[in-house]
């Protein structure tokens, strides 16, 4: 059945409905009464009598059939049991509008626990516990399933909220602003209707445009990530996370791990799913409003009308800071527009139509871009003076929207009350009209960014056919039976070397001579570090000496470190000195559910320093790994500038993918340092590794 029974309920029952006002159970059949919702609603309360003029019945079980959806407003411990007799009933899902389980510690976990059981037992659905409910304004349903006081009207937009006060806000503040919602759901603590599946049942729903979600956390990564990438492939998913600023709620020892914000990894769910992402409440709805009344661009490139110049270039500036690009017009769009605007008007993008400009100019202009294939979308910035005919523009506006399958979105400027009819029209036409010339600007940049995401190849990791996966796997399997956190130098350069990294040569000894005997192998100059588990930076501690010239210097510096780190018995790890390259690392750590963040930045001492990092969830295609060299602020150096030959991208590109693989085939790996790894003209060789499990 999906969720089409709890969005479109046949009949909805209250359990713990009540004549008392002030409280929920009250207020939910309120809300179903005064919405109109078209079904018959029956009110279930141990007393009997009537409620809001509707007959109450004692028990679930006493109500006529069918009952599709059950709200239960009663004592927490009550509730499972009311769920079972919900089952016998034949309710298909039921509203736990009840708090006092996971949220409130070890006894309403177990609470919890025992709603999932009977969910699993019997087949109903659990939405909750401790949550709000859902709205449907379909006007063949009309459910208001949920005990808040925003009355929207009908709409395109569908929204899902993991805190229902966020959600509330965000509901009342786009009907607030004059616009329609489809349908709306907030689930709490979601113990059994997950958001994964409210957004799929929105997404295959044709009345929503647009979709909305707000989220604290997520329980499940990898389904979210599945499920709404899924769905933002055909339909706009926009969506915001909150708690950014929060820390770590632990330490951790790499590289990448001090570099991964604690919002990293939702915020790259949301990149490789391909939905637009918000920083704040209002962005996210006026977004919205953009997304649900106009068609998405096909690109990023805007065509821009105005008829005063000082808000136009405040729109530009947001336009090119979001990713947008601002042709110059054709030469066919300017003879056009030479001819039929006044001769003082500006022929460039913005075009400035004059203040003096009347309905035909306005129509002339948004005509030409609407003709002209180098334009995507259409920009309006419109100042209303009281000697032009506003609401023949605002006509003329509507017309071209009719008429345009590019979209348009208008600032106007205006007082509110002696142009109200001008507002009006405008509106009505599904334009989008914002106050300000940045907000309008920042909406079309966001369905830009829709549109290229949307259109992103889908393409499947590259899987090497040179690695060798099960000597790696033996590699981590004998180190985790040891009960070994971190991999020995020796294992962590075996493991690279499976999955075919280019590594410098090295050798792992026991004492001063041997380390000796290793580098008249391997060739002078070379490296010597320290190699115990206890050091975790060894440069910082002074476990590493480069660029050791002879046998005598080895000798010398092996001596001194051997007493230095005395008390933890250390080996010694002697590689060949590579010679002078560029500085990277990559890195990754796993994310519970989903799998790992991979990292890529510039490395050696300046990553903690600089901090131009990239980050991507694994698998990583060819296309998100040269996304991770080419979004460094570095890039251009990694290219090659001032006369300086640039590195091998490619080389790179190779490596992350190559890590990639090796991440996705061992779950194992809890954290990764490769640093640094040297990029040169011809090549890329890894210098450094940590492994930790």
């Amino acid at each position: 059945m999906g969720l089409d029974a709890l969005f479109s309920p046949r009949a909805v029952a209250v359990i713990g409905a009540s004549n008392r006002e002030l409280t929920i159970g009250y207020r939910i059949i309120e809300n179903l009464l005064d919405f109109g919702y078209t079904g018959p609603v029956y009110p279930v309360n141990p007393k009997g009598g009537e409620i809001r003029g509707l007959t109450a019945y004692p028990s679930i079980l006493e109500t006529p059939d069918p009952v599709d959806v059950a709200h239960i407003v009663i004592k927490n411990t009550y509730v499972p049991a009311c769920i079972e007799d919900c089952a016998k009933k034949g309710v298909k899902a039921v509203i736990v509008n009840t708090a006092g389980f996971r949220e409130i510690g070890e006894e309403g976990i177990a609470l919890e626990e025992q709603l999932v059981s009977i969910a699993k037992s019997t087949g109903i659905r659990v939405f909750g516990p401790n949550c709000q409910g859902i709205i449907n304004t379909d006007p063949a349903v009309r459910a208001y399933c949920n005990f808040t006081f925003t009355r929207p009207a009908p709409g395109g937009i569908s929204i899902v909220a993991q805190s229902g006060g966020v959600g509330e806000v965000i509901h009342q503040r786009i009907t607030e602003l004059g616009v329609g919602v489809r349908q709306y759901a907030s689930n709490g603590n979601a113990c059994d209707v997950s958001i994964p599946e409210i957004i799929e049942h929105f997404g295959q729903d044709e009345q929503t445009k647009v979709v909305v979600v707000h989220i604290e956390s997520l329980s499940d990564p990898k389904a979210f990530l599945d499920t709404a990438g899924d769905i933002a492939r055909h339909k706009p998913v926009l969506a915001m996370k909150v708690g950014r600023t929060a820390e770590g709620a632990k330490a951790v020892s790499s590289h990448t791990g001090g570099l991964m914000k604690q919002d990293t990894a939702i915020e790259h769910i949301f990149e490789k799913a391909g939905i637009v992402s918000f920083r704040n409440i209002e962005g996210l709805c006026q977004s919205a409003i953009g997304f649900a009344s106009q068609p998405v661009p096909a690109g990023n490139r805007v065509g821009m009308i105005a008829n005063t110049g000082g808000p136009a270039i405040i729109a530009t500036d947001e336009l090119i800071e979001g990713g947008m690009v601002m042709p110059s017009l054709s030469e066919k769009t300017a003879s056009v527009l030479r001819e039929r605007l006044y001769p003082e008007a500006s022929i460039n993008n913005p075009i400035d139509v004059l203040a003096t400009a009347g309905p035909e100019h306005f129509a002339a202009a948004m005509n030409a871009l609407r003709d002209d294939d180098a334009i995507d979308a259409i920009f309006l910035n419109f100042v209303t003076p009281f000697f032009v005919d506003t609401l023949g523009v605002a006509r003329e506006i509507a017309r071209a929207n009719s008429q345009s399958r590019k979209p348009i979105v208008a600032t106007v400027m205006t007082e509110k009350k002696g142009w109200a009819e001008t507002l009006k029209l405008i509106r009505q036409s599904g334009v989008p009209t914002y106050d300000m010339p940045e907000t309008g600007a920042r909406v079309l940049a966001s369905m830009g960014r829709y549109a290229a995401l949307s259109k992103r190849p889908i393409e499947p990791p590259v899987s090497f056919s040179d690695v060798d996966s099960a000597r790696a796997r033996s590699i981590i399997r004998s180190a985790v039976d040891a009960g070994k956190s971190l991999l020995s130098a020796d294992d962590g350069y075996s493991l690279l070397s499976c999955y075919g990294v280019d590594l410098a040569p090295y050798k792992v000894t026991a004492d001063v001579e041997e380390c000796i005997a290793s580098a008249d192998e391997i060739g002078y100059p070379v490296v010597l570090k320290v190699e115990s588990e206890s050091v975790v930076h060894k440069t910082d501690s002074g476990g590493v000496v480069l660029n050791i010239p002879d046998p005598d210097s080895l000798r010398t510096h092996a001596k001194q470190m051997a007493a230095q780190f005395a008390k933890v018995s250390p080996k010694f790890l002697v590689q060949r000195q590579l010679r002078e390259g560029q500085d990277v690392i990559v890195g990754a750590q796993a994310v519970a559910g989903l799998g790992h963040i991979l990292m890529f930045g510039l490395g050696g001492i300046f990553v903690e320093v600089l901090k131009d990092v990239s980050f991507k969830i694994t698998p990583v295609t060819s296309r998100e790994a040269r996304e991770m060299v080419e979004s460094l602020r570095a890039a251009k150096l990694l290219s090659g500038v001032r006369g300086q030959a640039g590195v091998d991208l490619a080389a790179l590109v190779e490596i992350i993918q190559r890590v990639s693989q090796m991440l996705t085939e061992n779950t194992a790996i809890r954290e990764l340092d490769l640093n640094p790894v040297f990029a040169f003209e011809r090549g890329a060789t890894a210098a450094d590794v940590r492994v930790l499990l």
